[in-house]
């Protein structure tokens, strides 16, 4: 029987292929990769509500509040980073948080005028 010279230089390489394929299962099922569907955000905020202006999608929700029209697949955010899907229906995160606000002065003196 002849045997090639490469042959003997192989097996050495499939050994370590196999233990490193091993070591990769073992690392995954001792330590596994985090949920795809965890919790993108706290659940008790009072932050967070439901959110409108949305239509089902196919494989997600279509946002449709301002006119980029996102598509966001589970778990995630659209262009604005204010919504997101979770568990097939859209969340604001931002609700009651004001973007700007502003102090009106209460009792406004009338201009001095032609009265005295």
């Amino acid at each position: 029987m002849i045997r090639s010279p490469g042959a003997r230089a192989a097996w050495p390489l499939a050994v370590l292929a196999a233990a490193a394929a091993l070591g990769a299962a073992a690392l995954i099922a001792f330590r596994p990769p985090p949920s795809t569907f965890a919790l993108p955000y706290p659940p008790d905020s009072p932050h967070i509500r439901q959110g409108r202006f949305a239509a089902p999608a196919c494989n997600g929700v279509q946002c449709q509040l301002c006119p980029y029209n996102c598509f966001l697949p589970e778990g995630a955010r659209g262009r604005c980073e204010v919504r997101v899907n979770y568990g097939g229906k859209i969340k604001t995160l931002v609700y009651s948080r004001p973007a700007a606000a502003h102090a009106a002065q209460a009792g406004k003196a009338p201009a001095a005028g032609g009265r005295n």
